[in-house]
């Protein structure tokens, strides 16, 4: 049998399994994706959430109560690095927790930001009347 012969159908049963494995993955991508358009992109559950570290309580807790502020308000308000402030936000904005617009960026609360500042302060109220 000719080498050529033998190469190029070796190289065509590759290309058909690859494009079996590339359409089983697509498959399965967009049953993983089906539903509201937002289904992928969902906030993380309320219990994941609500571990907060204590320089993004403070922050949310500076939202909260001031309404939307910049990077660079918070890092003076909570005497932290705007470096530091920025990652912490640009975090809570990727959990869900806050929102940004317009430039520069001014973050707010989300829904589920709001939900979790208020059982946090039901938790540090609580706390005080031991």
């Amino acid at each position: 049998m000719n080498p050529l012969l033998i190469l190029t159908a070796v190289f065509a049963s590759l290309f058909v399994i690859q494009t079996i494995i590339f359409s089983i993955l697509l498959r399965k991508a967009r049953r993983a994706f089906a539903g509201p358009p937002s289904a992928g992109l969902q906030a993380p559950e309320e219990p994941d959430a609500m571990r907060l570290t204590e320089t993004e309580s403070r922050i949310m807790f500076e939202i909260a109560g001031s309404g939307a502020l910049g990077a660079r308000d918070l890092s003076r308000r909570l005497g932290l690095s705007r470096e530091h402030v920025a990652r912490t936000l640009k975090k809570l904005v990727e959990n869900g927790l806050l929102t940004r617009e317009g430039k520069p960026y001014k973050y707010k609360l989300t829904d589920l930001g709001e939900r979790i500042i208020k059982s946090h302060d039901v938790t540090r109220s609580s706390g005080e009347r031991s």
